[in-house]
């Protein structure tokens, strides 16, 4: 794993040439954001580990949440109904307040 200032200047690089990037770290400040395989993971910066994914919905300013599932052994979408479609500040809203985002990738 890379050192948070690292990834901090990571994040600065790809963020001037990666708008969605820009937009993720602008509005998810406390998290650090790694592009990986068509998606953003949120990085808790305390412990360098994942715990969230974002993925971009197409022609749109709206991001499907997902969460990592240790029965499961893999990202899950969050929500009970199917595919949400977020905004970066709702997607805010709900990493903050629940507790399936503080647990650490395994």
């Amino acid at each position: 794993m890379l050192s948070c200032s690292r990834y901090a200047d990571i994040v600065d690089i790809m963020s001037k040439t990666d708008p969605i990037m820009q937009q993720i770290a602008a509005e998810l400040s406390q998290f650090d954001i790694e592009k990986s395989r068509g998606g953003y993971n949120l990085l808790d910066r305390r412990c360098e580990s994942a715990i969230a994914r974002l993925r971009p919905i197409p022609d749109t300013d709206r991001f499907e949440l997902f969460y990592w599932s240790n029965d499961r052994g893999r990202w899950r979408s969050f929500g009970n109904l199917g595919r949400l479609k977020l905004t970066l500040q709702r997607v805010h809203e709900i990493v903050a307040a629940d507790p399936i985002f503080r647990s650490t990738r395994r």
